[in-house]
């Protein structure tokens, strides 16, 4: 009676070790990042300036 035992706790150990799943993963380095290129010192760059907040008032007789 235990050998069975023995051969039966062997053979659920061999069974739960092949139903097991690894999974392994790899971290991979973050791709680099584009360099900001600035503009040639002989470009010149026009920017808008944002609208100035004007407020009108209407005097009626």
């Amino acid at each position: 009676m235990k050998p069975l035992l023995i051969l039966s706790c062997v053979a659920s150990s061999l069974v739960v070790s092949a139903c097991m799943v690894r999974e392994e993963r790899v971290v991979q380095p973050a791709p680099a990042t584009a360099a900001v290129v600035a503009p040639a010192p002989s470009a010149v760059v026009y920017t808008d300036p944002a609208p100035k907040t004007t407020t009108t008032t209407v005097y009626t007789r």
